[in-house]
């Protein structure tokens, strides 16, 4: 979605209304090609703000995918880019009063014209200069006399042989296309251009003419007059009589008129049934018909929304991208080791044959000779007392022999144990992946979640710290919500709550939970934590409401198809968890149990209350 001069021509109005004669208090750079402009206004953001602040943040982005440009009351705290371009930028127009906005030609370009704060010495103008031109894109700052003083992005002649943009060189514009500025031509000029390209080149698009003849009409805006003129886009030139010339013109007047007078009508179009945004406007437009239309009262207000919701998409799919790449590559480097670990243990299970080799030895040692390559003898370790074959070295005496086997059982047994810890911590692993695997799926299309989810990857040392700027650790107060558990009302009224994670069984347990509320756990495998609340000392636990409370242990277990399930349930004060354990293991005691036969139409009947 790219920004056209239509709505730079509105956000231009706009922005002098508001920013005329009001003071840069700072700049800010928040990604390569953002830079946020802190302004003190001159006048309120509203009548009704007339006594509040008037600092604004001016949000200026030349990303060629996606370029921004629009004010708002507050900024979010994001990591913050220290840089030469942002440093000289902050000497030469921190305290600088905005005098006036230009936008020459009706280009992707808009000139914020500057007078820097000087105690001392003769005042002279600084130029902002704001080009959007996709890959082209650029930020430049200009001395009065148009010499550059330092770029965004610096070119040299090897780059840029049409233009150099590098400190000391004279500024020149992006090279002139040959269009007409569509705000200034007459009806003549008009049916001249048509006529001439009727004649020249028939075969031209109707949609293609008023892009190449006219600057700042981007696709949309040529489709718009031509649909507005009730003809089609992709039609050529030579199907195009004069009365359908004159429809187009007064189509294409009325809509240049409506720019010059600042009569637009800005608006996103939604997609009916996912909410997305398929495109937006700021003139009037007939061509999405079939999507749902947001008015916004102002421009601003329109590229704010758009622009917040296309970053936050965009914050989104990055960060889905980036934990599903990690939990799938830490989940095969993991059951690569576990394969490792069992293959390792095959090798070392055998460790008792050491053993029972050794004792054989030394049990018949008058019966064996040094040099003796090998020695029979009755296993009497085996039930069947089967003869056994002990392999020997010829250079060692029986009881070297002998020795060398229990070295051989003490070396594999060590290995065993920290072969089999290994294996241990390698599961619980798995076990954590598969958790945060669970949670991603459920928080799949939440910022606030999938933040929680990359830092706890980041605390387990699968992501790395300031990999990304959402590397930092989430605010708790945004994310506690996420961390709710379902509430659900007995057939008594008393509330059931449900952690459906072991995120959320841990927050429930150990943060929500009070010590005489009661926890309960389906026996010896896998499931949600469920705490019934306790109502005081005068009420005592419903039957009915403690069997619909394990009900739910059952159901949301492991065990959630077996006929039968045994559930434990103790008060929560008598419920620990050790060091270091992982999310969600506990340990608990004095607590009894009941046989539940689950029952899921009971758990889809009970009332259950969203917590948000």
């Amino acid at each position: 979605m790219s920004l056209d001069s239509i709505t730079l021509a509105a956000m231009r109005e706009e922005l002098l209304e508001k920013f005329k004669e009001g003071k840069i208090v700072s700049l800010i750079q928040t990604k390569k090609y953002k830079i946020v402009l802190e302004i003190n206004s001159a006048k309120p953001f509203s009548p009704i703000d007339s006594q509040k602040s008037t600092i604004f943040y001016l949000h200026i982005s030349l990303d060629p995918s996606l370029p921004e440009i629009y004010f708002t009351k507050s900024v979010s705290r994001q990591k913050t880019i220290a840089s030469s371009f942002l440093a000289l930028l902050q000497n030469q127009l921190k305290g600088g009063k905005i005098l006036d906005i230009q936008h020459p030609n009706f280009d992707r370009i808009l000139h914020f014209i500057i007078q820097p704060y000087q105690k001392f010495g003769q005042l002279k103008n600084k130029i902002l200069i704001m080009e959007f031109m996709g890959k082209h894109s650029n930020m430049i700052l200009l001395k009065e006399d148009k010499t550059i003083e330092t770029a965004l992005k610096i070119l040299d002649s090897k780059i840029n042989r049409y233009r150099e943009i590098m400190p000391g060189k004279i500024y020149v514009p992006p090279p002139a296309q040959n269009k007409i500025n569509p705000l200034n031509i007459k009806s003549e000029r008009f049916f001249d251009i048509f006529n001439s390209l009727i004649t020249k080149n028939k075969e031209l698009t109707l949609r293609k003419a008023i892009q190449d003849s006219f600057a700042g009409l981007n696709l949309q805006t040529a489709k718009e007059v031509i649909f507005q003129a009730n003809l089609f886009p992709e039609k050529n030139l030579s199907e195009i009589s004069q009365a359908d010339l004159k429809v187009l013109w007064a189509s294409f007047n009325e809509i240049m008129i409506k720019i010059k007078n600042h009569y637009f009508q800005p608006a996103l179009f939604l997609e009916p049934s996912s909410k997305k945004i398929k495109a937006w406007s700021i003139i009037d437009s007939i061509q999405f018909t079939s999507f749902q239309r947001q008015t916004f009262a102002d421009a601003n207000s329109c590229l704010e929304f758009l622009f917040c919701k296309l970053e936050k998409d965009r914050e989104i799919l990055s960060l889905q991208n980036k934990i599903d790449q990690i939990i799938r590559k830490n989940h095969l480097k993991i059951n690569n080791k576990i394969n490792d670990c069992q293959k390792k243990l095959e090798e070392v299970k055998n460790c008792e044959h050491y053993k029972i080799c050794g004792e054989l030895i030394k049990a018949n040692l008058s019966d064996i000779k040094r040099g003796n390559d090998e020695f029979r003898c009755i296993n009497y370790y085996s039930p069947q007392q089967k003869n056994i074959t002990i392999p020997l070295k010829q250079r060692l005496t029986p009881l070297e022999n002998a020795r060398l086997y229990f070295k051989k059982y003490r070396k594999a047994k060590d290995s065993f144990q920290i072969i089999f810890a290994q294996l241990k911590s390698h599961e619980d692993n798995i076990a954590r992946l598969f958790e945060l695997k669970k949670l991603f799926e459920q928080e799949i299309n939440s910022l606030p979640g999938l933040l929680k989810i990359f830092h706890h990857l980041t605390e387990l040392g699968w992501a790395k710290k300031g990999e990304a700027s959402y590397s930092k650790k989430p605010q708790k107060e945004k994310n506690k919500n996420r961390l709710l558990p379902v509430k659900y009302i007995s057939q008594d009224g008393w509330e059931i709550y449900v952690g459906k994670n072991n995120l959320q069984n841990d927050f429930l347990t150990f943060k929500l939970a009070s010590g005489n509320d009661t926890w309960l756990h389906a026996k010896n495998i896998q499931g949600s934590h469920v705490i019934i609340r306790n109502k005081g000392e005068k009420h005592s636990l419903p039957l009915g409401t403690l069997i619909q409370a394990a009900n739910l242990a059952a159901y949301f277990s492991k065990a959630k198809k077996d006929n039968k399930i045994l559930v434990d349930y103790t008060f929560k004060k008598h419920v620990k968890k050790p060091k270091n354990a992982k999310p969600g293991m506990v340990i608990y005691s004095q607590e009894k149990s009941l046989w539940i036969q689950i029952n899921a139409e009971e758990v889809r009947g009970m009332e259950k209350i969203s917590q948000k």
